[in-house]
């Protein structure tokens, strides 16, 4: 996803009042390009070979009075050209960068010469099953919502739409997490102090999608047409949606579990070095001020053991609902099967 460093604002200057916006509110045209847009490259393959998810920028404006935002519009975001061969890694991304940026500029002014919305109010991004729990999505957020507190992303899971349900997330840093972020402090003391866990990191705000006259027209037109097709979503072939969503949810819980034995043991070792001094061993949950924290913790701190709990919860969800989901369709087409074959008996 791409950030926009250069409207960098320092911690100092931030200042974060209580968000104004409850509910999010997508035109049908919006529901329409992320689809089409997801569709052309998550399919196509050209995300696997860019390397980058489908992603966009989301523009709109908030309806003070309902606590709502409105995205009303939404475009694509540049891809990024492969290097020139012999060409310098972080030239490259420069030029990237720059191209993006500029490309992105000249699009909201096309919008603002149009009188479209032309104010940034977020991103989107398609993550299968849901799982969107990843650093740059957190970096992206922070970048978005330092300029516009209440910018959200909007997380699109092509799987679960190709099984008859269009599935659309919002989801924004709440305070206290954007607080760390913008600190850059994720040490377990401060997560503590913070009161933060892996599920009050991003807050989820309701969806709802507008439909203009002419689409509900349209809808209701198509609900007197007689169908004479099984509805998409009453089809039972999700067998393999549910394997790589358990395969994903295995990979991410073995990572997860990975850091929190690392972190473990590296406190053990430190207790052990503590105990040969004779000092008081330190707890399991938290780090006192004066000590260095484990290196283990990386630049992102307790952030990156947040995100895979997070990754492991949604792709756990995404089995749970499908197998829900699934078992009231079994009982439906037994049903209808035994209506159908008392119809024949009867006959």
């Amino acid at each position: 996803m791409f950030r926009f460093t250069s409207f960098a604002i320092m911690a100092d200057k931030i200042i974060l009042n209580e968000a104004k916006v409850k509910t999010v509110q997508l035109d049908c045209l919006v529901v329409m390009k992320i689809i089409k847009h997801v569709d052309s490259e998550f399919y196509s393959g050209m995300s696997e070979v860019a390397g980058e998810t489908c992603a966009g920028i989301l523009t709109g404006l908030i309806a003070a009075d309902d606590h709502r935002l409105e995205v009303t519009n939404c475009f694509p975001t540049p891809r990024s050209e492969v290097l020139i061969e012999g060409e310098e890694f972080s030239q490259g991304v420069l030029q990237n960068d720059d191209g993006k940026h500029t490309e992105i500029t000249d699009m909201l002014k096309r919008f603002r010469e149009m009188n479209i919305d032309y104010e940034l109010v977020g991103f989107y991004q398609a993550h299968k099953f849901g799982a969107c729990f990843t650093q740059e999505v957190i970096d992206s957020l922070v970048d978005y919502q330092t300029i516009f507190q209440d910018g959200v992303v909007i997380v699109y899971d092509p799987v679960r739409t190709r099984q008859g349900q269009v599935s659309l997330r919002a989801f924004r840093l709440t305070n206290k997490a954007l607080e760390l972020s913008i600190s850059g402090d994720w040490s377990p003391e401060a997560v503590a102090a913070a009161k933060l866990t892996h599920e009050t990191i991003l807050e989820e705000l309701p969806v709802v999608i507008k439909n203009s006259h002419l689409m509900n027209v349209m809808l209701s037109q198509l609900g007197l047409v007689r169908k004479t097709k099984p509805a998409p979503f009453l089809e039972l072939g999700t067998r393999r949606s549910l394997e790589k969503s358990y395969s994903k949810y295995v990979n991410e819980k073995q990572r997860y579990d990975a850091l929190l034995n690392s972190l473990i043991q590296k406190r053990q070792a430190e207790n052990d070095q503590r105990a040969q001094r004779n000092e008081p061993p330190l707890s399991l949950d938290e780090i006192k001020r004066q000590l260095k924290v484990p290196q283990l913790l990386t630049r992102g701190g307790m952030m990156d053991i947040f995100l895979n709990a997070s990754n492991a919860g949604a792709f756990a969800n995404y089995a749970s609902e499908v197998t829900n989901e699934n078992i009231a369709k079994l009982f439906i087409s037994e049903s209808v099967a035994n209506a159908v074959e008392e119809s024949h008996t009867r006959a």
